[in-house]
């Protein structure tokens, strides 16, 4: 089989990474930016954004839920 024209780059989105999280965090909270703010920084879309915000504080409310 020829593989001449395989894609070397996935069309799909990239992932987030450690640096990512941290730095979305980073200008979440303390800076006050909105999603749209954060996802025009760093070339995100904004629902990838508020869906790893919301993962966040929903971690955060489960894990020291005391019900």
């Amino acid at each position: 089989m020829c593989q001449s024209n395989y894609n070397k780059e996935s069309s799909k989105g990239k992932h987030l990474t450690y640096d990512d999280r941290k730095l979305i965090a980073h200008l979440y909270n303390y800076q006050n930016k909105n999603y749209t703010e954060i996802a025009e920084e760093l070339n995100f879309h904004r629902i990838t954004i508020s869906r790893e915000i919301m993962k966040g504080l929903f971690e955060y409310e489960t894990r020291y839920w005391t019900g």
